[in-house]
Formats: structure tokens, sequence, C-alpha cells
């Protein structure tokens, strides 16, 4: 047990240091305030304050974690040792910059309740970002500071305890927007679909609609045996998102009340874990968030305690709050849909930090490295080889490895589709046996 001794301990101090410690590091740790107690424990211990009480492992404190509301807050990036950081620090702290208030800036998603210029939509665009514009959105950074405070506290308490190495966890997540390129589609969205490839002159489509429809040739985006082979054989469990939603302008899926559609769902959560992909009507209305909610439950007869937005995340700083409202436990929102990388620059799944409300909340955030959109823009041997380099970087046990793809990458109807063989290579990778 490392015991941490503060001048004042706050919601912000307890929810960063757990992080840190028992989430990343997997290393138990407690708070005290009072000097008597610090100085009297005899096993491993910190102070995290403004001046060193004596010999002990010391780091002088930002005062982020003992501010209250939203504040701008004055950031210079530097390197420390070839990573970048920011918040310097200078001796006789043990480290050269405060990795606790950075990350708590980081995880807080603090950035995101500071004014920013909105996309129609209302996102917070990665372009904005502090991360994007120091050249560290490809980086967990809150991990790799954390290896480094562990590396010096062994230094400094060769009796801490060292845990086994295991391989970080590798979650595939399904998001289906759409689960048929042609079938279950009303009559209408069918002709709008066949007109606007008649204008573009994409005589393509329209020929192989026609040998869908009549029942000539599978549906594209129908891949859904395939992958179910495909996951089974690897040993791997992915987590399936349906969009179950009234089509809208932003959300053009298959009815909710469509019967093929439906019995689509209920076959695949018969042996998988089966969630919500909340429209964008959802994401911005709690109501319908909770009507969505609601017939997808009765449908699968199942809890729907997880979920993601078929739009991401727009703003951390009241896309939750629909969420929290509702007693949802974990979103897998936490990326950016165009740009792969870490949004809140960690791979390790952390609580959402309410800024409004300075609390620590229940809903469990689990980080998405990257979207089927996002990986497009490289070539398939690039994209994959990419990720499996996220992997393989991956500096803690706990970080977490999250992908989202759609049902239309798997096309084995498509003789030239290139991400198939990349994609089937990819999950091999990862077979939860090796």
């Amino acid at each position: 047990m490392i015991l941490v001794y503060s001048h004042k301990i706050t919601p912000r101090l307890t929810y960063i240091f757990r992080q840190v410690f028992i989430r990343i590091l997997e290393l138990p740790v407690s708070f005290t305030s009072a000097i008597e107690k610090f100085v009297s424990h005899s096993g491993p211990k910190l102070s995290y304050t403004h001046q060193p009480l004596g010999n002990e492992f010391f780091i002088k404190s930002h005062e982020l974690l003992f501010q209250k509301g939203i504040q701008e807050a004055k950031i210079e990036v530097s390197q420390w040792s070839g990573i970048p950081a920011f918040f310097k620090l200078e001796k006789p702290s043990k480290l050269p910059y405060d990795i606790f208030a950075a990350s708590f800036y980081l995880l807080s998603r603090y950035e995101e309740y500071l004014p920013h210029v909105k996309d129609e939509l209302g996102t917070f665009l990665p372009y904005q970002s502090l991360a994007h514009k120091n050249n560290f959105l490809e980086l967990p950074l809150v991990d790799l500071w954390s290896v480094r405070l562990k590396d010096k506290l062994y230094a400094f308490f060769p009796e801490l305890p060292h845990g086994s190495w295991r391989k970080p966890k590798f979650q595939p997540l399904v998001s289906v927007e759409n689960p048929y390129r042609y079938q279950k589609k009303s009559l209408l969205l069918k002709f709008a679909d066949t007109l606007n490839a008649l204008w573009h002159l994409d005589f393509f489509y329209v020929i192989e609609q026609f040998l869908v429809l009549l029942h000539l040739q599978k549906d594209p985006y129908n891949n859904f045996e395939e992958l179910e082979r495909l996951f089974k054989k690897n040993r791997i469990q992915p987590l399936y998102f349906f969009l179950f939603a009234k089509t809208t302008f932003y959300d053009r899926g298959i009815s909710s009340n469509n019967y093929g559609f439906r019995n689509l769902i209920k076959n695949i959560s018969d042996t998988n874990e089966v969630y919500l992909l909340a429209s964008y009507a959802a994401q911005r209305e709690a109501k319908i968030f909770v009507e969505e909610r609601a017939n997808l439950k009765k449908l699968i007869i199942k809890k729907i305690d997880s979920v993601r937005f078929h739009y991401g995340l727009l703003s951390a700083s009241w896309g939750y709050n629909s969420l929290l409202d509702q007693e949802i436990h974990e979103d897998y929102s936490m990326g950016y849909l165009e740009e792969v990388g870490y949004r809140a620059s960690t791979a390790v799944p952390f609580y959402f930090y309410d800024l409004n409300n300075d609390l620590q909340t229940s809903l469990k955030l689990f980080p998405m490295v990257a979207h089927e959109k996002g990986l497009r823009k490289f070539s398939p041997t690039n994209a994959f080889k990419k990720l499996q380099e996220f992997y393989d970087k991956l500096p803690t046990a706990s970080g977490f490895h999250g992908v989202s793809f759609t049902n239309t990458l798997l096309n084995s109807e498509d003789p030239e589709n290139a991400w198939e063989p990349s994609f089937i290579n990819y999950i091999r990778y990862h077979d939860s046996k090796k």
C-alpha cells in the first residue's frame, strides 16, 4: 500500500491518483492529510503538496487538482526524455512534470469544456485538441507517464510488489449502422437510392441491387455469419452495437419494426453481447435515448447497460449526461471517428469525471483507438499494420485495445475487397489462446 499525503484531499486528487495507481499500475493506494500519520507510516509513501516534509518521494503539486470549476490553464508542452509532457516542475520534485494534474486534464476532457468551435453536428473536432496540436494523439501518454512514475517508485521503494505481465485486452466492437445494403429497406428508400445511383451514373449499384432483390446474389452488407465464424474460430468475443432507431436524415438505418432485422438482432444476441448504438437524435435528446434503449431491451430481453454513439461522442461536456441519468454503466465512444489515436490520451478504461459537479461518476469509459472510418484513410495493409503497432506498444497490462468495425468490412461477395484478407489476418493475430 502506497500512502499519499497532500495538504488537501480533493475529489480530483483521489480520482486521478486512483486511476494512475490502481487502474493503470495496479498498485494499492490510500490518502491522508494528517502529517503525523504520514510521518509515522513505515511503508512506501509519497507527498503531493507545495514543499517536501522530509526525504520522502515528493512531487510538487500543480493547482489544478485543488481548483473548483473550469478555468483556463496555461499549458506549455515540452519533452520528457522523448515523450511530450506539461505542467513542468522544478527540484526538489522527484518528477520533472506534474503528471497527476496533466493526466487529470486529459482524462477529464477539460479542453472540451472550454470554448471551442464545433461542426454542424456539434462535435469537438480532433484538430482542436492539445494532443493533435502537439503530435501525441497516437500515444497513450497518461499510461507512459504512469510507467515512468512506477520505475522511479521501484527505484525508491524496492519492496513494492511486482505484478506479472499479461496481454492487454483486445476488444473488437461491431457497429451495425446498416445490416443490409439493399434488403429490408422501405420502398421509398430503395427508390431514392436507385435515383441517386442513376444520377451519379453508378450502374453497378443498380445492377447489384436488382440481383440482390431477386435473390440471385447475397446482400454485400449481410456478413454476420462470416463474422461469427471468424470470431469463434479465433476465440474472440466481440461486442455488437445495433442502431435501433427511427429513420432520420442522420440515422438512415433499417426500421426497428422490420421483422427480418429484429430476427437478426435476436439471433446474434443468443450467443453474443448486444448493446445500443445510440442515434444522433438520442445523444441530443434524453427522451429518444430512453425509447431506443427500451425498445432494444424489450426485443432481446437482456439488460442494455453499455452504449456507443452512432456519430461518436460529440462532446464530453454534455454528451454523457443522459447516460448518467439512465444509469448506463459503460460507454465505448471515447475516441474520434475520423482520426486514429487516443482521445483521452490513455488506453486504460477510466471513469467519467463530471467537471460541472466536480465528482467522479459511475460511468466507465472504454477508450477506442480507431474506428473503421478513420482506418479507411489508409490502405488496408497500412491500416492493420498501424493497429498492430498500437497494440504491441501498449505499455501496461491494464491497456484496452478497442477498435470499432462495421459489418460492411467483411464483404466476401466482392472479389476486389482488399480489406477482407487484411482484417482476417488481424483477427488471427489476436487469437485469444496465443
